[in-house]
């Protein structure tokens, strides 16, 4: 009986299924943690332990009207707070939440981790204990360092420059909702749990750690630039950019620029052939650039630190184990609370940048 309910849900979900109805995929997609949040419930209850099922909409998760993007609505934690004295175990399903009109709707990659941290900051609870299956947040990716340092202590600035950068241990927005509420989070190994795992916090204090806690990477980026004599005298053109991407519903990741040029780094999948000819055709008729040219293949990686403000050289330390190994930067931009360095290179020599940053300051 236990396991006839949700099998006979999933049935319907497939009967009923209307590719035109934009909520149908999210019900579906929405299912499998539904029906294992139901079933482990029931395994719980069988096994003598207070636990229960609940539903988000019963929780009070209140979501946005995006099929596959949906936002918290700040509503939602003050209903989930009225749950804080509930004497069972809540087994909850991750991934989505409901609208204001009743539609399930789930959130983008990584909405587990975005489920835990909401209920988290809901009923303000003293730490967010986030299982995974490593043993933290590493210094960079095993993928490119043989076992590479756990990261014992990370601000919250940290792990959001870090996770953005291209660490994939969860989705760069999934503990947001923790962050603002100021609660501590741990990551920790399920399989593994006597492991100490990264504790993240706003700040710390009498603990020593690293100036540099991380190096992250992530590929598929181009980068546009705009030259134009005198730019830099000319009120208004970075609105002007600004403004084309806008129209063209185009996110851009970093824009440095000299006093001639401007460069703007994308990510590559925003971009069709369609949609990119008329980018540049736009800027080439509304900025009327000397040299216009895109480059594609770029990978961004990033040194992220809080520590780094107060060691001098870090950035000469970086450029030059770069040029060691003839790394060839495309851009650098560091912004003006020094907490990260960030460097546009060709994707091909993504691996080679990062392990020469890592042995630098972690060797």
């Amino acid at each position: 009986m236990i396991t006839l309910l949700p099998i006979a849900e999933l049935r319907q979900l497939q009967e009923n299924f209307d590719e035109a109805d934009p909520y149908a995929l999210d019900s579906f997609l929405a299912s499998g943690e539904n029906l294992n949040a139901q079933l482990v419930a029931a395994c719980f209850q069988k096994n003598g332990v207070r636990a229960r099922y609940i539903n988000p909409k019963e929780l009070g998760i209140t979501v946005s009207n995006e099929p596959q993007n949906a936002r918290i609505l700040e509503e939602s934690y003050e209903k989930i707070y009225q749950w804080r004295e509930s004497e069972d175990i809540l087994i909850i399903p991750g991934f989505f939440g409901y609208t204001t009109d009743g539609h399930l709707c789930t959130f983008s990659r990584g909405g587990s981790d975005i489920t835990g941290s909401i209920v988290a900051a809901g009923l303000k609870v003293d730490l967010y204990e986030n299982f995974t299956d490593v043993d933290g947040i590493f210094a960079a990716s095993p993928k490119y360092i043989h076992d590479p340092e756990l990261i014992e202590y990370a601000t919250y600035r940290e792990i959001r420059e870090l996770t953005y950068a291209g660490f994939t241990v969860f989705h760069d927005e999934a503990l947001m909702p923790a962050f603002k509420a100021q609660i501590p989070v741990i990551i920790k190994n399920t399989n593994n749990p006597e492991c100490q795992g990264t504790l993240i916090k706003k700040s710390f204090e009498n603990v020593s750690r690293n100036e540099v806690v991380g190096v992250a990477s992530d590929g598929g980026f181009c980068g546009i630039t705009v030259g134009k004599y005198l730019l830099n005298r000319e009120v208004g053109i970075v609105r002007r950019i600004l403004q084309i991407l806008e129209d063209l519903n185009i996110c851009f990741e970093h824009m440095p620029s000299g006093i001639d040029d401007i460069s703007i780094i994308l990510r590559e999948r925003q971009l069709t052939r369609d949609i990119e000819a008329e980018l540049m055709k736009q800027i080439e008729e509304k900025i009327q650039p000397d040299q216009l040219s895109i480059e594609h293949g770029l990978s961004v990686v990033a040194l992220v630190g809080e520590g780094m403000r107060e060691r001098p050289g870090t950035t000469s330390d970086s450029t030059a184990a770069l040029a060691r190994k003839n790394v060839n930067l495309r851009m650098i931009s560091q912004g003006a609370d020094e907490r990260s360095i960030i460097f546009a290179i060709r994707s091909e020599q993504e691996r080679l940048a990062v392990r020469s940053l890592y042995y630098t300051f972690f060797d």
